[in-house]
């Protein structure tokens, strides 16, 4: 390994550990308004799996958790990924980008639902409720303001719409629209 790697990994060792450092005196964050590789840093240091070849992660990033874990070790996000900033991405459950993906601005991920303690709604809207996870698949492209929810699988190369409510699986080589999502047609 030639010195200009080895400095650039200490380096990065050392920005590590000040952050793991300071946060551990403030808390863990929930919004990443950090540059690109402080943003990763940051979410590698409280466990989410995050790849090493060109992931532009923009700020701000919101990140949430509802069982109130300090840690993000329910998100992967693999390489060639872009969060074009301003998203919100709930790691209640399993939340997984895979490679080239893409997420507009604005772009909202949730992995749970509940209806604050409302017994009614949350007896007769049972299914809605609960954590699931959610998967994004190989250059899937979310453009800005949409929305996925819980226990949705985005396929390979599906591109959905800006402002989509995602409810339900959308195929591989698939383009969606509206509220809810359907599809509009397959790209082939």
């Amino acid at each position: 390994m030639d010195n200009k790697r080895l400095l650039r990994r200490v380096w990065m060792r050392l920005r590590l550990c000040v952050i793991k450092g300071w946060f551990r005196l403030v808390g863990v964050p929930r919004v990443l308004n950090y540059g690109k590789s402080t943003n990763a840093l940051v979410l590698r240091a409280f466990g989410a799996k995050i790849g090493e070849y060109r992931v532009r992660l923009l700020a701000p990033i919101t990140i949430h958790r509802a069982d109130l874990k300090p840690d993000f070790s329910n998100l992967t996000i693999e390489d060639n990924c872009v969060l074009n900033g301003n998203n919100f991405l709930d790691v209640s459950a399993p939340v997984t980008l895979k490679k080239g993906v893409s997420l507009g601005p604005g772009v909202i991920i949730m992995s749970h639902n509940f209806y604050n303690g409302n017994r009614f709604l949350e007896d007769r809207l049972s299914h809605t409720c609960g954590f699931k996870p959610v998967l994004i698949k190989e250059g899937a492209g979310i453009k800005a303001g949409a929305v996925i929810v819980m226990g949705v699988t985005i396929g390979a190369n599906a591109v959905v719409a800006a402002h989509a409510v995602v409810n339900r699986d959308v195929p591989d080589n698939a383009f969606v629209a509206g509220v809810p999502a359907e599809l509009v047609k397959e790209i082939k």
